[in-house]
């Protein structure tokens, strides 16, 4: 299997890393992938004199220790042949995001517990998942596979340039043998909503708003291997979406959101993003910006002031 096809976890020694091995290894069973363990031991840089020396070799042997012990607790999914580790030593975030490029999918666990540090310097998780060219999985410190529920669930913000993430919840209720929900909430600005919601057409809205999911639907489906065989559901709600959303997400197996476009330089994570990492109860996957999904029948050309239809070429 290639390097890049490899699951990055990242570790510290929490309760939070050992519910990222544990979701880890079950994506890794779904196709053989091998598990990537790296542990971010803080070090000062070349230029600077550290005031205490001896405690640089004492990072790195507690970072080591760390991950035999988080190696031994992986292989008991995987086995051994499936489990490597790294120690790095820098920035935490850096060291994260850099690895996270020879990586398909990188998963944490939360880091709640961590209350000072957020203080200090913000959580490590949204930074590393506002800022990894892979998708980044946030596991709960609670959540467990045992009885699962057998939803995936798609949170939607734009629903004209829906398809890409829905294609990518395809994927995952394929493998789980689930249910798809196609989730889009909506509320207009907290101060104005109550009083421009009597004047406003909601019904044509919401209306509107399915048949954008409905076509984005369509073209996913034609991209994903098996996805009519995966029951979908369309669901347009009015509040405020990171509350309807982290409802929504209590009764399902995995939550998938995407990162905002148009972003410097990979999209970031808006507020919504951050308030389901904090408050989902399954975990959330954090997809990267990447083009919608266009297939060659989409295509609109021009031909001599004329708009035509694409068709595919002819096989040579």
């Amino acid at each position: 299997m290639s390097e890049n096809d490899r699951i990055l976890v990242g570790v510290d020694g929490g309760e939070g890393g050992r519910a990222a091995i544990s979701y880890a290894a079950a994506e890794a069973g779904l196709d053989d992938a091998d598990l990537w363990l790296v542990h971010v031991t803080l070090s000062e840089p070349a230029d600077v004199v550290h005031p205490y020396p001896w405690l640089s070799q004492d990072n790195r042997n507690a970072g080591m220790q760390l991950l035999r012990k988080a190696a031994d607790e992986a292989a008991t999914y995987v086995g051994d042949d499936h489990v490597s580790g790294t120690l790095v030593e820098g920035r935490v975030v850096h060291g994260l995001v850099h690895a996270a490029a020879k990586a398909r999918l990188v998963v944490l666990g939360d880091d709640r517990g961590h209350g000072l540090e957020h203080i200090v310097t913000g959580s490590i998780t949204h930074r590393v998942a506002g800022h990894a060219p892979v998708p980044v999985v946030v596991v709960p410190t609670s959540w467990s596979a045992e009885n699962p529920a057998r939803r995936v669930l798609v949170a939607i913000k734009d629903c004209e340039s829906s398809a890409g993430l829905i294609a990518q919840g395809l994927r995952h209720a394929a493998d789980r043998d689930a249910e798809l929900v196609v989730l889009h909430a909506w509320q207009l600005d907290t101060v104005y909503d109550d009083m421009t919601l009597g004047h406003l057409d909601v019904t044509g809205f919401e209306s509107a708003a399915r048949d954008a999911l409905e076509e984005g639907l369509d073209r996913a489906r034609r991209e994903v291997p098996h996805a009519a065989e995966v029951e979908v559901r369309i669901d347009v709600r009015h509040g405020q979406p990171a509350r309807v959303v982290a409802d929504a997400a209590a009764e399902a197996d995995l939550l998938v959101i995407g990162r905002r476009r148009h972003s410097f330089p990979l999209g970031r994570l808006g507020s919504t993003g951050r308030a389901l990492m904090r408050e989902s109860r399954c975990p959330v996957e954090i997809q990267p910006p990447a083009p919608d999904v266009i297939s060659v029948d989409d295509l609109v050309l021009e031909h001599e002031g004329r708009i035509e239809k694409a068709e595919e070429a002819p096989a040579l």
